[in-house]
């Protein structure tokens, strides 16, 4: 029995993963996918006829399902329980961290198309983790006037900052250097919750 379309597409995309686990963000493409998943490059290009589209719904499966894995860790134990557990698990998948990496810098391109999606799903991140966060704050694992749209910025550069030091220095330790930074944040936040 034939494959079906969507079957093809579901196994590309899990090829492509794979392609991505294995080289160089920018050294993947077509062919590569079409290697580990089997089957001739005219069918990549057939099922995804731009290379975009593919790397959309790569960045779906990977990296949304890695967030949506772990989100039940911020409703469980707060928004920065959450990122500590993001900043692990790029640890664990150093592939994945040079894919975020490399599509920030899609999502700022006006000219790239699929930068509206990659923008998209960023807002949306940053926006869960500022709803998370103003829910720590009532649920008291946050303290009292911490504004949560700058504790999510703060905690976001934190965390961007951190998985591109992992990827650059070798000598880099993201989760103490996680831990530091938000015990000092932290003791901000209180402080201008005292001060208000």
């Amino acid at each position: 029995m034939p494959e079906s379309d969507a079957d093809l597409r579901a196994r590309i995309v899990t090829s492509a993963i794979e392609a991505y686990r294995a080289a160089d963000f920018h050294s993947v493409g077509p062919a590569e996918v079409a290697a580990h998943a089997g089957v001739p490059e005219l069918e990549v290009r057939r099922v995804y006829p731009m290379w975009e589209l593919l790397v959309v719904a790569v960045t779906d499966r990977w990296n949304n399902g890695n967030r949506r894995a772990l989100w039940g860790i911020a409703e469980r134990s707060g928004a920065v329980a959450y990122l500590r557990a993001r900043l692990e698990a790029g640890r664990d998948e150093p592939a994945l961290v040079r894919l975020r990496v490399a599509l920030l810098s899609a999502a700022s391109s006006p000219d790239h198309p699929a930068a509206g999606w990659f923008r998209g799903q960023y807002t949306h991140s940053f926006q869960d983790l500022t709803l998370a966060l103003a829910r720590d704050v009532v649920a008291g694992r946050e303290p009292r006037g911490t504004s949560p749209r700058h504790a999510a910025e703060q905690l976001v550069a934190l965390y961007e900052g951190l998985q591109l030091q992992s990827l650059l220095r070798e000598d880099s330790e993201p989760l103490a250097g996680f831990d530091r930074a938000v015990a000092r944040m932290r003791a901000g936040w209180a402080a201008a919750a005292v001060s208000a």
